[in-house]
């Protein structure tokens, strides 16, 4: 199985809040990338709109201008044909500001509405006036003439004229006019107050039957505030919904499972649960945390009543094994005082053999309960020895005791092995000290490497060799019973090469030892 990879590890480091934070945001990502492309879409729209209506603004301009200056070309030609009188009129026809001359054949001024020098035209006359840009006087120069009479008329129109004339429907400072003319002379008409974040739509159309180019700037937001607001609305959607949904589940969710949390923790330290306050209206929460309640009262109520059971339960077994020992202590008693009393010695000896193995009982009953407490097992270190002690002690002022050694690692063993262990010692080292008085017998326990739950009792001695003393009855009993106690142990004995020592592996409840 491959390992996960650096981003998915990082992922499940994060918190369960930060991953619905992030799970929502990619969620509504593309949702939120759809509605802003649209919106965009829309506000590119408008902007070609806008462009349209600026380009109709300057046709609307251009159309009036047209019309002034075929106005003023008609107003000439009947100013033209009334004589003197006719400057007077045209003026007045023409509007304020402006200025009107008439001129015969020759050159020579007939009637002028100011001072004007005479002025001759570029190319003859005809139908069509000649239109020019006169930047000194920041006004246009019209030259009309009629087919039928001799002479021309010259007409000069302001600029104030002509910019309210050619006044767009739009707002004065949203748009900038000029004229030009093909030798790039020039003339402005109205200055547009740009916005420092707008932009300009520029339109050039030919006017006075391209004579002149009339410009117009036109100043458009490049985002109406309409426009911002659907372009940004779909961002603020997006953000809104998936901060509403992390703080929804971590609100609702999250902060009422982590006091939970801590409330169970410290029921796990103190025993006592006490449900947190829960404001939230997390139904199932607020259940889950009553449940936990009628749980954590009903494991209290089991663990006092399995602590009161426990508590009559040791008190019972203390007082059965207080009754076994001390049945076990007549017993022994009473075998002494039939001991003592016996017709024969044989009897006596029976009588010591029989307490010897109760004794051996009653150590191992007494060890196992000093180890009740704590239940670590019988110590068969500190069992052997006294078994080994009383073995001694057993023998008659006749008999000369035997020479006993030990090395015994600590180890713990339970009852069974523990009494097993006891009648096997019992029964070699009694037929050792009976059978050759004053014999040499060493046992050992020893860990089996390798083997933290086996150890290994020996028992080492000259006389139990076959041959140390005359085989009878009773040694043949002696192996049949360690036969059968090796049985009860679970495992072979071991005789050695010598046929001098009796060797066991007994299970044992943990490793340790202690030389």
């Amino acid at each position: 199985m491959s390992s996960p990879s650096p981003a998915v590890r990082l992922f499940a480091r994060l918190s369960t809040s930060i991953k619905i934070l992030v799970v929502l945001s990619l969620a509504l990502l593309p949702l939120g990338l759809i509605a802003s492309l649209a919106s965009l879409e829309t506000a590119k729209a408008n902007r070609a709109n806008r462009e349209a209506a600026a380009h109709l603004l300057a046709t609307d301009s251009a159309e009036r201008f047209n019309l002034l200056v075929d106005r003023t070309a008609s107003i000439l030609h009947d100013a033209q044909r009334q004589g003197v009188s006719g400057c007077r009129h045209a003026v007045a026809a023409i509007g304020p500001g402006t200025a009107v001359a008439l001129f015969d054949a020759s050159g020579k001024l007939v009637c002028a509405s100011r001072p004007l020098t005479a002025t001759l035209p570029m190319r003859p006359t005809g139908p069509a006036p000649i239109v020019t840009i006169d930047p000194d006087e920041k006004a246009v120069r019209l030259l009309a003439s009629g087919a039928e009479l001799p002479g021309w008329t010259l007409a000069i129109l302001p600029a104030g004229l002509l910019a309210q004339t050619a006044h767009p429907h739009a707002l004065d400072g949203s748009y900038s006019l000029s004229l030009a003319d093909a030798d790039g002379r020039s003339l402005g008409l109205a200055t547009i107050q740009s916005v420092p974040v707008g932009r300009e739509i520029l339109s050039d159309l030919p006017i006075a039957s391209g004579q002149l180019k009339l410009s117009m700037t036109v100043a458009s937001p490049p985002l109406s505030a309409n426009e911002i607001l659907l372009t940004i609305l779909p961002i603020l959607m997006w953000i809104s919904g998936a901060a509403i949904g992390w703080l929804v589940v971590d609100r609702l969710i999250l902060r009422p499972l982590e006091s939970m949390q801590e409330a169970i923790d410290t029921y796990r330290l103190t025993g006592s649960f006490s449900p947190p306050p829960l404001t939230t209206p997390a139904f199932e929460i607020r259940t889950l945390g009553r449940a936990f309640q009628l749980a954590a009262q009903t494991i209290t109520r089991h663990e006092v009543d399995l602590e009161d059971g426990l508590a009559r339960q040791t008190k019972l077994t203390r007082e059965v094994h207080h009754r076994v020992k001390n049945n076990l202590q007549v017993v022994a008693s009473l075998l002494n005082i039939h001991a003592r009393g016996a017709p024969t010695v044989e009897a006596a000896n029976a009588y010591a053999t029989i307490q010897r193995r109760v004794d051996a009982l009653a150590l191992v009953h007494r060890s196992h309960y000093a180890e009740l407490e704590v239940n670590h097992g019988i110590a068969l270190r500190p069992l052997i020895g006294e078994i080994a002690a009383n073995l001694r002690s057993s023998l008659s002022g006749g008999i000369v005791p035997p020479v006993i050694t030990l090395n015994l690692g600590l180890f713990h063993a339970n009852q069974d092995v523990a009494v097993s262990v006891a009648f096997l010692l019992v029964e070699v080292i009694e037929t050792a000290m009976i059978r050759v008085p004053g014999t040499m017998i060493a046992v050992t326990l020893e860990a089996i490497p390798d083997r933290r739950d086996r150890a290994r009792l020996a028992i080492r001695s000259p006389a139990l060799h076959r041959d140390a003393a005359p085989v009878d009855d009773q040694f043949e009993l002696f192996e049949r019973v360690t036969g059968g106690l090796a049985r009860q142990l679970r495992a072979p004995l071991e005789r050695g090469e010598n046929q001098d020592m009796i060797a066991i592996e007994i299970a044992i409840m943990d490793g340790a030892t202690t030389a």
